[in-house]
């Protein structure tokens, strides 16, 4: 398994995997029905964040195939980052995502100044809140963040 930065070549994982059930379900549309709107969806939730910060989501590959995406994301108004993961269906279940999930708190634990890590899953999304809770967040209960638009979140959290 490797995390590497997304880049003009994914458009089509992006597309796909942002069309998925899941991630429709659990983290919401993100305008890349077509290739443009994914083009744009790559320009600013991926290339922007590693100019601006120097780091966010990362493409997972395995076997040099892109399965998922995986890193820390920075949001106007949190208090903390938050780690982020995605998986195309066939990868789900597979422990992908916490393998994944340890790369990423390492490297944050290494070469970052945060104190604190967050997880935010969508009410009811049990596989990512086990995914969490094996990464060893915390329960911190359901929330409604602006930066959700005051949707209601399960919100974990990780003290490093």
């Amino acid at each position: 398994m490797v995390l590497r930065e997304a880049h003009e070549g994914d458009l089509l994982f992006l597309q796909r995997i942002t069309q998925t059930p899941g991630w429709l379900a659990n983290i919401g549309p993100r305008g890349t029905e077509t290739l443009d709107g994914t083009r744009a969806y790559l320009e600013r939730s991926f290339l922007t964040p590693y100019r601006t910060h120097g780091f966010g989501l990362w493409v997972i590959e395995v076997d040099g195939s892109p399965v998922g995406l995986s890193g820390i994301v920075v949001r106007p108004g949190a208090e903390f980052p938050d780690l982020g993961y995605a998986l195309l269906p066939e990868f789900e279940g597979q422990g992908f995502a916490t393998r994944a999930g340890q790369v990423v708190l390492d490297w944050v634990r290494q070469t970052q100044s945060s104190t604190h890590v967050d997880g935010y899953t969508a009410v009811g999304n049990s596989a990512s809140d086990r995914v969490l809770k094996r990464l060893g967040f915390s329960d911190m209960g359901i929330v409604h963040p602006k930066v959700f638009d005051g949707e209601a979140s399960r919100l974990w959290r990780l003290s490093l």
